[in-house]
């Protein structure tokens, strides 16, 4: 009897099965589509952060060693300036409250002048020549009782006329000198011309002026003024000295004031 040949899928059902390889953790399919997202489609996905850069630890605590130094300097900077400025306004109230400062007081006192002619140039040239000498004398009243003054060399000028009329009659250098508490001293300065070269007009002006007594005299000088006590010399200044402006006839009976300006703008004294 002939036996059955037997079927494709009798044979296939009679071969052992093979067991299923597992993928290791981690595998991907390169050639298999990108699996669904989890997420719902109509929701929304958000940017992840960037993590923030970390300064290594010993460069982040140099930055802050160094800012609490500059603190700690401005601080102390402070405070050693705010406290010198306390001494100095303490001391400033106490040297004020026991000296009791005031300004000196400056005046033209006289003025007289000798010799004083012109000589004619050529003729008709218009210019005459001035020779003429000038003794000035200015007053320096000290209304301190415990502070003294010191004048240092001083630089004079005097001058006659106005305005268009002007006419210097000579400079000259007067040596300084101290002045004690509550003294009084009259410096007289001595100036002169010689064949100084003045035109007619002011010839004859002056002329006139100083036969009327109505002669306009101003005398300016440039020097150094401080306080002194006892035989210390403190707070010395450059100032610049203006007398006068006064005819002679009010001269003859009374001192025309002086005005003190210090570092060219500061008036101290009227």
């Amino acid at each position: 009897m002939d036996k059955k040949r037997p079927t494709d899928e009798e044979m296939a059902a009679e071969k052992p099965l093979k067991p299923v390889l597992q993928k290791p953790p981690g595998f991907r399919d390169e050639q298999s589509p990108p699996a669904a997202s989890a997420e719902p489609s109509g929701s929304a996905s958000f940017p992840r952060r960037r993590p923030r850069p970390m300064h290594p630890a010993p460069i982040y605590a140099e930055k802050t060693r160094r800012r609490s130094r500059c603190r700690v300097f401005c601080c102390c900077f402070c405070i050693f300036f705010a406290v010198i400025l306390l001494l100095l306004l303490i001391a400033g109230a106490v040297f004020f409250f026991w000296y009791s400062p005031k300004l000196p007081v400056v005046r033209l006192a006289s003025f007289r002048t000798s010799n004083f002619n012109f000589s004619s140039g050529k003729t008709d040239d218009g210019w005459s020549f001035l020779t003429a000498d000038a003794a000035t004398m200015l007053d320096f009243r000290n209304p301190n009782g415990k502070l003294g003054f010191y004048y240092g060399d001083a630089d004079v000028a005097v001058i006659l006329g106005e305005k268009d009329f002007e006419t210097n009659l000579g400079s000259t250098k007067v040596k300084g000198f101290v002045q004690k508490p509550g003294n009084r001293t009259a410096v007289i300065i001595r100036t002169r011309v010689r064949t100084q070269q003045v035109d007619d007009p002011t010839a004859k002006r002056l002329r006139t002026e100083l036969k009327s007594k109505k002669l306009l005299v101003k005398v300016s000088a440039k020097t150094k003024v401080g306080l002194a006590v006892g035989s210390r010399r403190i707070v010395t200044l450059g100032v610049s000295l203006k007398c006068g402006g006064v005819r002679l006839q009010t001269l003859d009976s009374q001192m025309a004031k002086c005005t003190i300006t210090v570092l060219k703008w500061y008036v101290l004294l009227i």
